[in-house]
């Protein structure tokens, strides 16, 4: 849908504002609404968080350093390459993962979790260095946090709740955090300490690194 314009005039008929998104029978969802999904495909799933507040949350600062120990990597002239079929650049996903993380912090202060925060788009690309002390200065505030109380949230989908959120931005950095990571590898480069599969025991992500 995202790179595909006749599919995104299909999906907006149907009401989807972004993507990932699912579509049957009429009905569309948001792909992040893992409990609409269930509910549209007629089958089981408990949508609670399995891993609880605290850990949610040291799980997302260990995936903010991996990113950027990631991003450190890469030569200077290949973090304008453009992602596999995506319109974005390797530079472009790190600044996103820290503004995952970051706008995790404006739902913490009460505010809904809307399309425009959940896109993680920053207001200036920053480069390597400047970006990494803003992932530093953002994964302090997380530390500082804890333990966050669980409440109700407003989401672009619905009501949810602050676990959900947390939970969906960690999976969210997480994954993207794995394309880090598989782009280095495609540069021949050994990813230094990049998340391992326990680090992701857990959390609802998908197999295929690009998925």
């Amino acid at each position: 849908m995202a790179n595909d314009a006749a599919a995104a005039e299909r999906f907006a008929e149907l009401g989807a504002a972004s993507v990932p998104a699912l579509a049957s029978g009429g009905r569309c969802v948001a792909g992040v609404d893992l409990a609409g999904v269930a509910e549209l495909l007629g089958v089981e799933f408990d949508a609670a968080p399995v891993l609880p507040l605290d850990v949610l949350v040291e799980r997302l600062r260990l995936v903010l350093g991996a990113a950027m120990r990631l991003t450190g990597q890469f030569p200077q002239a290949r973090l304008a390459d453009k992602l596999p079929k995506r319109d974005r650049t390797c530079l472009a996903l790190a600044n996103h993962i820290v503004e995952i993380a970051a706008g995790l912090l404006e739902v913490a202060d009460g505010n809904d979790f809307s399309l425009e925060v959940s896109a993680a788009e920053p207001d200036v690309e920053l480069e390597p260095v400047a970006l990494g002390e803003r992932a530093e200065r953002v994964s302090n505030a997380l530390a500082m946090r804890q333990p966050m109380a669980d409440r109700p949230a407003v989401a672009f989908f619905g009501e949810t709740t602050f676990h959900a959120v947390l939970e969906r931005c960690v999976w969210h950095a997480a994954q993207h955090t794995r394309q880090l990571a598989a782009l280095l590898e495609g540069l021949g480069i050994e990813p230094e300490r990049a998340l391992a599969p326990h680090d992701l025991d857990g959390l609802p992500v998908p197999a295929g690194v690009w998925d």
